[in-house]
């Protein structure tokens, strides 16, 4: 008898050990139409087997479209926290990409364990302290965005370019004061002797972030503060230029109506050039070392039973850089769309978005969930037509 006990007390210890442990996440794909359209004096870039730029050739006005069967950023998580006592709890979680049409890209590192925010640390009445890839304050605000993420114009990604999750990071979030709370990250580059060849200013790719947020009674104002020090380090910057960003967004959202607006101010980013390209050394290029952009943002959507119309608005104004302002260097964007709940947990979705640029707005499109180095194109106008089906767990 005592053997069996012991032999079942051996069998359930897995199940005891798993307890505390939520299995969490999001699915969801759909079917993609996408419309590029480049002007005359556009360039089409190439590259070896390697990924490596090997060239670019002048291309005639075009217009390209293609059909896709897409993953819009689906992933999975694992969570859990143990009660310490006198109100301080471990926390832990790894949060993994995953891409459901079985293709996957590097450009959110879909493939590769622990993609999205995964960490160990601490959590009580001081707040909470973390230590991994931690999402930065711009990512946690984006009320505004209420699509799902293509990389194409029916998203607001060029708004969201420097919402990203750097690595090798540690933030702190405070308690809640009366609807107020605020964070603090710092992200280690880690690249100061990385070598002349990717880092010629010896210096460290270091990220600080902080955040402001008040939410009450459905309002809620945010701001986010984003640096990135030598930025430009693992594209040969020998000055180690920095770059950095302003984000603010306020607005409403209770009782099926959310309506949202934002403004972004940024120095060492093109339209098209994203931080978490690289999230340990970024990927603001040396022609963007001076150059400084201002864009506005606004989202409304109300739900009528199960179904919620949805628009967004965008627009950037001409850049500047050492010589001034850029004229004829903005964008513009609308995104019109609808959902329809089948469940609390699942919905339909369809978006048409159009985005349209400046001549001299120099921006590189990626076609498709995931930048392809054969689809950098100068691009003048780019539409997004999408069906998408989404499942929460």
């Amino acid at each position: 008898m005592n053997k069996k006990l012991i032999a079942l007390a051996i069998a359930t210890l897995p199940a005891v050990a798993m307890a505390d442990v939520t299995i969490y996440g999001r699915l969801v794909g759909g079917i993609e139409r996408d419309s590029i359209t480049q002007n005359q004096n556009g360039v089409q870039l190439t590259a070896d087997s390697q990924g490596n730029v090997t060239g670019a050739t002048a291309t005639p006005n075009k217009k390209s479209t293609q059909t896709n069967v897409e993953d819009y950023l689906s992933w999975i998580g694992f969570k859990g926290q143990e009660d310490l006592g006198n109100g301080l709890k471990a926390i832990w979680q790894v949060e993994n990409y995953i891409a459901i049409d079985g293709t996957g890209t590097t450009f959110h590192n879909q493939g590769t364990f622990a993609s999205r925010d995964s960490f160990v640390g601490l959590a009580g009445g001081f707040g909470k302290v973390r230590l991994g890839k931690l999402t930065n304050a711009q990512r946690d605000m984006f009320d505004l965005d209420v699509w799902n993420n293509s990389n194409g114009a029916n998203a607001l990604d060029i708004f969201k370019r420097v919402a990203y999750r750097p690595n090798n990071s540690i933030r702190y979030d405070s308690p809640d004061f009366a609807g107020f709370s605020g964070s603090l990250l710092w992200g280690a580059g880690e690249n100061k002797n990385a070598g002349a060849a990717t880092n010629p200013s010896g210096k460290s790719s270091d990220v600080v972030n902080a955040g402001l947020n008040y939410r009450n009674a459905g309002f809620f104002a945010q701001y986010g503060y984003d640096k990135r020090k030598n930025a430009n380090s693992p594209f040969g910057n020998p000055e180690g230029k920095a770059a950095s960003a302003h984000t603010v967004e306020a607005g409403y959202g209770a009782d099926g109506l959310l309506v949202s607006a934002g403004f972004q101010r940024t120095k060492g980013y093109h339209w098209s050039d994203r931080a978490y390209f690289n999230e340990t050394g970024g990927f603001a290029t040396g022609a963007a070392d001076s150059l400084r952009t201002r864009e506005v943002a606004l989202t409304a959507a109300y739900s009528i039973g199960a179904w919620t119309p949805k628009v967004s608005l965008a627009k950037g104004f001409d850049q500047k850089d050492v010589d001034g302002k850029v004229n004829d260097s903005g964008y513009k964007q609308y995104i019109l769309g609808v959902d329809y709940a089948l469940s609390k947990r699942t919905k339909l979705s369809a978006a048409y978005g159009h985005l349209s640029f400046g001549e001299n707005a120099d921006y590189a499109a990626a076609s498709g969930n995931g930048p392809s180095i054969d689809n950098l194109l100068n691009v003048k106008k780019q539409s997004t037509t999408s069906l998408s089906v989404e499942h929460w767990f």
